[in-house]
């Protein structure tokens, strides 16, 4: 693919009498990485691409004669290796995006990688507005709307109800699962939000007497979330065990457990869970056992293990084809975090231990 486009550039340039060095100042690039597009080496960033357009007079497909499938494989690696996207990246890929949904109305890959860039420009913004919260709380703390902003920003806990409950997401799944009631694990986002809105009755109803979701891996814990929601912490228990116990081979109740446990604040148990899950889970492995045991240990103050799992991460990452990108990147940015708090922390560590 970079060769073609390196072929067509490098045509493109010698029939209009430009030099390298001019396309690269057009562009703003360097004339080595104009080189290195001819070559086939390196391909430009999606955001250079209208300037190139604009540049020759031809389109971006014809540019690259790519198909739709290539753009959306590109637009997906770009949202991966990038923390943040600058405006015309932006621009080029919603673009890019629109004019293949517009062609093929019914490309769920098409309206899913839109979905993604607008979440990814969403949580550029949400950092962004992160900061000016806490630089308005910072000069005027008892101010109530700096905390209602943060806590909404950062999915907090607490804030107004009509602020936190997600009754769009529960009527949402209610009509997709009568369009579907075989896709069994639909039954699972639709639970979800029923028993963290507090429709339980609702919910027992559908683990009960849905012969689909009775099949499910995971209904004990849906039963064990029921009797929790409900104030029964000992039932929930007895429940979230079973399930575990009833499935000792399959990776899904111990990462559904391990979560339960964070919440009761057993983080000793949460970490032997996510263990469990890192040890049965198949290929291709999950991330989120390191992502979560790393932010147990840092908040039981043992940045050493904190650290090791992070480092962890890293390996898999590497392992399974990340070598560098926004992936790399926010991993490398953690380990140095902690460090850098480490070096700060007398002894290094506390003495507290999971429990």
């Amino acid at each position: 693919m970079n060769l073609e486009f390196g072929r067509k550039l490098r045509t493109l340039r010698g029939a209009r009498g430009m030099t390298q060095e001019q396309l690269a100042g057009r562009l703003g690039v360097s004339p080595q990485a104009v080189s290195k597009w001819e070559t086939g080496a390196a391909a430009p960033d999606i955001g250079l691409l209208p300037g190139i357009s604009v540049a020759f007079g031809a389109t971006i497909d014809e540019l690259f004669c790519l198909s739709d499938a290539e753009h959306l494989a590109r637009v997906g690696q770009l949202l991966t290796d990038s923390r943040d996207l600058d405006a015309q990246t932006f621009s080029s890929a919603e673009t890019l995006l629109q004019g293949i949904l517009a062609r093929c109305p019914d490309s769920a890959l098409a309206a899913l990688r839109l979905a993604e860039l607008y979440e990814h420009r969403s949580e550029t913004l949400t950092r962004q507005a992160v900061l000016y919260a806490k630089q308005a709380i910072r000069i005027a703390p008892e101010e109530k709307s700096g905390h209602s902003v943060l806590t909404r920003l950062l999915r907090g806990h607490g804030g107004d109800w009509t602020q936190t409950n997600t009754l769009e997401m529960v009527r949402y799944y209610r009509g997709l699962m009568k369009r579907v009631p075989d896709y069994q694990e639909g039954w699972r986002w639709l639970l979800e939000q029923l028993i963290g809105n507090g429709s339980l009755e609702e919910a027992r109803e559908i683990v009960e007497n849905n012969p689909v979701v009775r099949r499910h891996v995971l209904a004990k814990m849906w039963l064990g979330d029921i009797a929790y929601a409900r104030g029964d912490g000992t039932e929930a228990l007895r429940l979230w065990d079973e399930c575990v116990g009833s499935a000792p081979d399959d990776w899904r109740p111990r990462a559904f457990r391990a979560d339960r446990m964070v919440a009761m604040g057993r983080y000793g148990e949460a970490i032997r869970d996510y263990e469990a899950w890192l040890e049965k889970q198949p290929a291709p492995p999950y991330c989120d056992p390191y992502i979560c045991m790393a932010l147990l240990y840092e908040e039981l103050r043992d940045l050493p293990k904190a650290i090791e799992q992070r480092e962890a991460h890293r390996r898999l990452l590497r392992e399974i084809g990340f070598e560098q990108g926004e992936a790399i990147d926010g991993v490398d940015r953690e380990i140095a975090r902690l460090q850098s708090a480490l070096a700060e922390t007398p002894g290094g560590k506390s003495t507290d231990q999971p429990t």
